[in-house]
């Protein structure tokens, strides 16, 4: 298993080289010039070309991808164009508060599809089953944008039980532990909905084929405890594909929550990424994307680890 970890480690280095060339391209060859979409179309010739070179963005195109690099193992990511702030402070401002939302939203989606998928599982082409069913449907076929404004309505407009917006600014209509999470939760349950209908489906797919395995009737003929039929020698093997699209879906949570974040006001990496495409901050934009891939791959190195737990056959 450690052997198999250090590679995965060892290669993370050659995905990222690949990752850094891909933003840096994308981003390069996209009309706009971020200097003049700053200073306005009325500012001296002089001011855009001191300011370009500046950022060096009067270099060619594989020299300011050199420049980068080496900035990046140094470990600067650079300077916003448009706020002349330090990528690494906009990142430190607006990391935790993405990383916080999208853990909350995947511990909703985990909370409600793990129970949700197991009953789905064993009362299968029942009533039950098919009231899973639909709601996955509803989680699929609704927006979260548009989930968003309707539990805005209901639950913060009508019932005013949770606050539109909060995240981040400390304000929250309760105190102590209730009011650091309440504010939250609206924005969790709008963005891990989908993830509710994905992780719910794929596994009561998952539970149904194991249920049908020999060992589970050999279980049951050895007169272990249902419960321990069910959650050691079913759920456990169920787990497999479901960590790996939970690994998956973070790291997708991380780089999804622009709307989220517009609806409720919410001062983390999605807004900043959207008004850094606005402006053509390529700084911005190459350092937030990088870390989300980061997330990415560590999301996934972390789903590895969680397979040799889940079923000790895989370390080998």
């Amino acid at each position: 298993m450690w052997s198999y970890l250090s590679k995965r480690l060892i290669q993370m280095p050659l995905v990222l080289v690949v990752v850094t060339i891909t933003i840096f391209l994308i981003i390069r060859f996209t009309p706009g010039d971020p200097i003049q979409i700053m200073l306005g179309m009325q500012t001296s010739p002089e001011a855009v070309a001191a300011l370009r070179a500046e950022f060096r963005l009067d270099e060619p195109w594989h020299m300011q991808y050199i420049y980068w690099i080496g900035d990046l193992l140094r470990g600067d990511f650079g300077r916003s164009i448009r706020l002349n702030t330090p990528v690494l402070q906009l990142l430190g401002e607006r990391l935790p508060i993405s990383l916080a939302l999208a853990f909350s939203a995947l511990a909703f989606a985990m909370v409600v599809s793990i129970p949700l998928g197991l009953i789905a599982a064993l009362k299968r082409n029942s009533w039950v089953d098919y009231l899973a069913t639909g709601y996955t449907l509803v989680g699929f076929a609704v927006p979260n944008f548009a989930l968003a404004m309707i539990l805005i309505y209901v639950f913060s407009i009508n019932l005013g039980w949770f606050p539109i917006t909060g995240i981040g600014s400390g304000a929250s209509t309760a105190s102590g532990l209730w009011g650091s999470i309440q504010p939250y939760v609206l924005p969790a349950i709008a963005l891990g909905t989908l993830q509710t209908a994905i992780f719910t489906r794929l596994l009561r797919s998952s539970m149904i084929d194991v249920l049908n395995q020999d060992y589970m009737r050999t279980a049951h003929a050895k007169g272990l405890h249902p419960l321990t039929v069910l959650v050691v020698h079913a759920l456990k093997n169920a787990m497999i594909p479901f960590v790996t699209m939970m690994a998956i879906q973070f790291g997708y949570l991380i780089g999804i929550q622009v709307t989220i974040e517009h609806i409720f006001a919410i001062p983390g990496m999605g807004s900043a990424i959207l008004s850094a495409v606005v402006n053509r901050d390529f700084p911005v934009i190459q350092g937030f994307v990088l870390v989300i891939a980061i997330f990415f791959m560590l999301a996934n190195i972390l789903a590895d680890i969680l397979y040799g737990i889940i079923d000790p056959r895989i370390r080998y």
